[in-house]
């Protein structure tokens, strides 16, 4: 039978195996958290100020865990190199040329390590590169722009409320327009107006469009061969005879005008009355003179025409008259044969 020390020893010896089980499992889930064993490549970025950001925190790409901060140290001038490890299945998505930044987990997380940009030209990471940073806005300063917008926001908000107020008052052109009636009315008048003119504008826009596309045709009309004003545009030949036209009509017109001018100074001279047409027009007894003049010699060619009458039926002329009458006869005769 075993003794009670023996009893002992095997529950502590129990309870330390199960301890060391425990430390060696949270040691692998926290290596696997923090990817302490995971096969990875180092690189390094140099930053002003890391804000801090401490070793473990982790390494952030596209929004996914990648690898963890391995060392930080002072480097340069007061600057701090930290040299990330980059999971081995992560290294070909991060480019040679890719930028480093600091963040944080939320508004006031743990710090962490961003990596973003990279050109596909670059090609990815094979480790010990010095990737180019970014600086972030620490705490301070985040909190500093946080205040001044604050104050911003209070100001905007005091003058809107002070506008407000005078709005509600009638104050100003915006006041008055939302507390006159007559005023508002107005406006929706003079709306309608531009709105009118607006609409009378479209239709002459219109209209200058039908004009043009009527231009446009009117154009490849007188461009369209066989048709008369593509011979006009055309044709030298039927523009010279025009040209030709043109100048007897201008050359007849000349004409016209000299003898309307020539007549005109006829009519001037007539309305002088001092030539023998003037005065037959002008003068009254002149013009009865000379109508009793033609009734006188009416009136002896009547009593001249019944002489020689007279003389036809005397017998000592009716030989005369035959004799003639038969010459003129035959000459007659002897005319329409040569016709």
């Amino acid at each position: 039978m075993s003794t009670p020390k023996n009893k002992q020893a095997i529950t502590v010896g129990f309870f330390i195996t199960i301890g060391i089980v425990i430390l060696i499992v949270g040691i692998f889930t926290l290596g696997g958290q923090k990817k302490t064993f995971a096969a990875s490549l180092p690189v390094t970025a140099v930053f002003n100020n890391v804000n801090g950001l401490q070793k473990g925190n982790n390494v952030w790409f596209s929004g996914v865990k990648i690898g963890t901060v391995k060392t930080i140290e002072f480097y340069g001038n007061s600057q701090v190199k930290v040299t990330l490890n980059i999971d081995r299945k992560a290294h070909e998505f991060i480019r040679k040329d890719a930028k480093a930044k600091i963040s944080a987990e939320g508004l006031i997380g743990n710090k962490l390590v961003v990596l973003y940009g990279g050109t596909e030209q670059a090609g990815g990471i094979e480790g010990g590169e010095n990737l180019q940073v970014e600086e972030a806005l620490s705490s301070e300063e985040l909190l500093g722009t946080l205040q001044t917008n604050n104050k911003n926001l209070l100001a905007i908000t005091t003058d809107f409320k002070t506008l407000s107020k005078k709005l509600v008052n009638g104050e100003g052109t915006l006041g008055a327009l939302i507390s006159n009636e007559a005023l508002y009315k107005d406006m929706q008048a003079t709306i309608a107006k531009l709105n009118s003119t607006v609409a009378n504008l479209q239709v002459a826009v219109r209209n200058s469009e039908k004009l043009t596309g009527n231009v446009a045709e009117y154009t490849a009309g007188l461009n369209t061969p066989g048709t008369l004003a593509g011979d006009l545009v055309t044709d030298t030949v039927i523009m010279s005879n025009l040209r030709t036209s043109v100048e007897q009509i201008n050359l007849a017109t000349a004409q016209t005008n000299a003898f309307v001018h020539s007549l005109r100074n006829a009519g001037d001279k007539l309305d002088e009355g001092n030539n023998a047409a003037g005065i037959l027009l002008n003068d009254e007894k002149v013009g009865d003179e000379l109508r009793n003049t033609l009734e006188n010699l009416n009136s002896s060619s009547r009593k001249l025409d019944e002489n020689l009458e007279a003389l036809q039926h005397n017998f000592l002329f009716r030989g005369y008259f035959r004799k003639k009458a038969k010459r003129e006869a035959k000459e007659a005769r002897d005319s329409a044969r040569k016709n």
